[in-house]
């Protein structure tokens, strides 16, 4: 059985979200509030983890760094 979980951000109380829940590639990462666990597009907010990596429930998709290179205030 997977477990899902929001990911909060401690400095705004907001969670991840895969913009617009989409499917497609690229998706962006947004924070917003959090939907309720009864809201039809929740799974755009949950994610799991998958062999080393955390992934979205909706569309599969793996966070990552855009580009593959670390800096400060840099897009995921």
């Amino acid at each position: 059985m997977t477990n899902f979980y929001w990911i909060i951000a401690q400095h705004s109380g907001k969670v991840l979200e895969v913009e617009g829940a989409s499917i497609f590639q690229p998706a962006r990462i947004i924070q917003v509030t959090k939907k309720s666990e009864h809201d039809p597009i929740v799974d755009a907010q949950l994610w799991y983890f998958n062999g080393g990596f955390i992934a979205n429930k909706r569309s599969g998709f793996m966070l990552d760094v855009a580009g593959g290179k670390y800096k400060y205030y840099l897009i995921i």
